[in-house]
């Protein structure tokens, strides 16, 4: 009997972290660019006029948070992104429908 109390126990313990990880929300930067249908073209990201250059170590976060490569982004999307100190992009955020929104709204 004690073993199933562990086995129902470990079972509503694993439902309660999977159904917590799927409401909880990305923490986007603060101090980042908004740049709406940026466009990339490796090693090269246009943000609005400006044509900025993607640094060596640069990381791209997909929608899902995820690192991907830079062949892997896609060609047009709304983004945050910030800039090293040789004015090269250093991080970039691949922003879903509702956080682009919110960044724009955010702009006005």
């Amino acid at each position: 009997m004690s073993a199933l109390r562990y086995v129902g126990a470990g079972l509503a313990l694993l439902g309660a972290l999977l159904a917590s990880a799927g409401f909880a929300a990305r923490s986007l930067p603060t101090d980042a660019q908004f740049a709406e249908d940026a466009q990339f073209n490796y090693p090269f990201v246009k943000a609005g006029k400006d044509t900025l250059r993607l640094a060596a170590s640069a990381r791209i976060y997909s929608e899902k948070n995820l690192i991907i490569m830079p062949a892997s982004a896609p060609t047009k999307a709304n983004v945050l992104f910030k800039t090293d100190i040789n004015g090269e992009v250093s991080r970039v955020w691949i922003l879903t429908d509702d956080e682009a929104q919110a960044f724009k709204d955010k702009e006005k």
